[in-house]
């Protein structure tokens, strides 16, 4: 063959290409392999020559007669896959061209970015052509190496693709390698050693000591690099969180030695990124403590790097970075007034970052998050005003930043998600139509993007959340009418996504929601069909479970089905059945409201004792259900802060009715109306309170 491989690659992707031929034209065998005999043959020192050009592609549509020769004359096809390769035809041409001649054991893939087997045609990075196909005609993704910093990495993904065209085993390869490395570096050392001792002619001892020490410990450090990197994911994989959690405390005790003010550049940036990742696993984990710790370090590190070359802006936003993980370990461990000086410098970094580059957009989000994050520790305090003053001003960014890109669907989605954030601040604040208007506005930019790339089930997945949202705020304000409208129309998308891909257990819950708003709607109006929706969402979030046995979202959403079969079938006359639903939802929820209780659960498990307590009443029995009110009482008064929270009030209306205190009830009935609110299921007839 004339060559021993063509590359067939993208436009988008000719750095990469330029880079991988440049390597593997100058790429020398290692001598222990030269005159041994691969699978394709003897191997010789050098890969030879391989055929990329393509500045004389024809425009038409066919490849070309000097495409189709160095096809023929090429050993192996070597494709270079990412999203580009995948919706390029040149490249599933070429690759089909090969394929034809009958070498489909010599197509070797190389991947630069994509995510393969992603759902998201957006993402594949395989072309069409190259997949294999099951005897069912399913796609079957070939072996290849992948370049991406989260796959194989750059250079080990290199000597995958070396092997394949040298027909021997990467194993062998990388021995060989290792070995031609040792002999290198023991030819180094050797020169290192001869001019040492030069040097110890004509410089002082002093000079030597440090040479040798920044040489040990570039040595320790390459070590720690390995044992961070390829080591962390090998013990990962095989389950040893122990010694992954040993090779971190070696770390940091070894970089505790160490004074920044001593250290390269290179060195200190290496060791910033090295306890960042330290801290992320360990974040991971659950340990919160080391985390702090290996966050902590990182930012002396990045600290003393800004503080070397302040008008860099890459080390002012890894100086941010540490800063925003710093805050993000002191909110997750309740230290609210830490985590707010340690957010502010996050988002006073971004500022400062910005200015440096306008014309850099990823720095001028920095700007937008770190107004995020002050208004998440807002949230979290109940300071819902100025959690909405934050994201109002985060708003304004994406607002002219979304005016600026019309096209940009993934900051549209940003835009859309700050929007959803104000309606959700909105509600808890009793603001109800502002709620609302804010979740119009997210629906219509997930509208947007699903016009721009109807393909994309992203967008579809996100347009059927945003008209939860929406659903909820009109159900609030009495627009029934307008609320069913919309859960029709997310239940349409809902199943079709669920039908898309079965084994996709996010899309599976969505369906069940919808049927719990729907009957929700009608559960006044048309008692049977929301008794029958009702159950059809109880029937679909068990399957989901199934799935997902830890996952507190799907929990949550099967016991609200539970509740509201126990809803029903009280409005059925159905005691009995009503008392199981309740009793069943109680099960599935007390153990995570022991383990981890938040607002969310509270509310569930304050419904359902309130559903308890009418169903023991319709059975005779006055004591369980005052003891179950009782209970939802306490729930609902418990950790309020300042002011009960808008989303407690209904139910604690019901509760103080039920309880027989019409003049308590009163007052927090007076904030619901004054936000328009009205309740989907009717307050207790017998001691309703007028409006005021």
């Amino acid at each position: 063959m004339r060559f021993r491989a063509f590359l067939s690659y993208s436009h988008a992707d000719a750095e990469w290409a330029r880079w991988l031929l440049r390597r593997l034209e100058t790429y020398r065998v290692p001598s222990r392999l030269v005159g041994t005999r691969g699978t394709y043959g003897e191997i010789g020192p050098r890969l030879g020559t391989f055929f990329r050009d393509r500045d004389e592609l024809p425009s038409s549509g066919d490849l070309g007669t000097t495409i189709r020769e160095a096809l023929g004359e090429s050993a192996a096809l070597i494709v270079l896959c990412s999203p580009a390769a995948a919706q390029s035809r040149w490249v599933n041409a070429e690759v089909e061209a090969f394929r034809a001649k009958g070498h489909d054991d010599r197509v070797l893939c190389f991947v630069v970015a994509g995510e393969p087997g992603s759902p998201d045609p957006a993402q594949q990075c395989f072309p069409a052509a190259v997949l294999a196909h099951a005897g069912d005609g399913s796609a079957i993704e070939p072996l290849a190496a992948d370049a991406r910093r989260e796959g194989d990495g750059r250079e080990r993904a290199f000597l995958k693709l070396v092997a394949g065209l040298l027909g021997v085993g990467y194993d062998t390869l990388a021995r060989r390698e290792a070995q031609r490395r040792q002999r290198k570096w023991a030819v180094v050392a050797a020169a290192s050693l001869a001019g040492m001792a030069i040097a110890l002619a004509l410089a002082a001892t002093a000079w030597v000591a440090r040479n040798d020490a920044q040489r040990r410990q570039a040595q320790a450090e390459d070590i720690l690099g390995f044992m961070l990197g390829d080591l962390r994911k090998k013990l990962d994989t095989v389950g040893r969180l122990d010694l992954m959690g040993a090779v971190d405390d070696k770390a940091m005790a070894y970089f505790a030695t160490l004074d920044p003010r001593d250290l390269s550049d290179r060195a200190l940036e290496e060791q910033a990124r090295a306890l960042a990742g330290i801290g992320q696993v360990r974040l991971n984990e659950g340990k919160h403590d080391p985390a702090m710790a290996a966050f902590r370090e990182a930012h002396a590190r990045s600290t003393a790097l800004h503080q070397r070359a302040p008008d860099n802006g890459q080390r002012l936003f890894d100086l941010a970075q540490a800063e925003y993980w710093i805050g993000f370990v002191a909110l997750e461990q309740g230290r609210y007034d830490e985590s707010a000086v340690w957010f502010r410098k996050y988002r006073d970094s971004g500022i400062r970052l910005a200015a440096m580059d306008r014309k850099n957009f990823d720095w001028q989000r920095e700007v937008a998050y770190g107004h995020q994050t002050l208004a998440v520790l807002d949230e979290r305090r109940g300071r819902y005003p100025e959690a909405e003053h934050a994201v109002r001003e985060e708003l304004a960014l994406y607002r002219t930043w979304t005016a600026q890109h019309p096209d940009d669907t993934a900051l549209r989605f940003e835009a859309a998600n700050v929007l959803s954030w104000l309606g959700t601040l909105s509600a808890q604040q009793g603001k109800l139509a502002d709620a609302e208007a804010f979740f119009t506005e997210q629906l219509a930019g997930m509208q947007r993007n699903i016009a721009a790339e109807p393909a994309n089930a992203k967008w579809q997945d996100l347009r059927i959340n945003a008209l939860y949202l929406l659903v909820e705020a009109q159900a609030q304000r009495g627009r029934r009418n307008e609320a069913l409208a919309n859960i029709l129309a997310a239940t349409t998308s809902a199943d079709a996504l669920a039908k898309q891909d079965p084994a996709n257990n996010l899309w599976q819950s969505p369906p069940a929601i919808c049927r719990w708003w729907h009957a929700q709607l009608i559960a006044t109006s048309d008692r049977a069909t929301a008794i029958k929706l009702a159950d059809e969402a109880a029937a679909i979030v068990t399957r989901a479970r199934t799935a997902e046995p830890k996952n507190e979202r799907v929990l949550r959403w099967l016991v609200m089905a539970r509740n509201l079969q126990a809803q029903l079938a009280l409005a059925e006359g159905d005691n009995r059945g009503a008392q199981a639903h309740a009793a069943e939802a109680l099960a599935l929820l007390e153990p995570a409201w022991k383990d981890a209780p938040n607002e969310t659960l509270r509310l569930v498990l304050a419904n359902n004792r309130i559903l308890a307590g009418e169903g023991a009443q319709a059975a005779g029995d006055d004591a369980a259900a005052r003891a179950d009110w009782q209970q939802a009482e306490q729930l609902l008064t418990t950790d309020a802060r300042d002011a009960l929270p808008f989303e407690r009030l209904d139910p604690l209306v019901r509760t103080l009715l039920h309880l027989g205190r019409a003049a308590e009830a009163r007052l927090h009935q007076q904030r619901l109306t004054a936000a328009g609110y009205v309740p989907l299921r009717p307050f207790p007839q017998a001691e309703r309170i007028a409006a005021q």
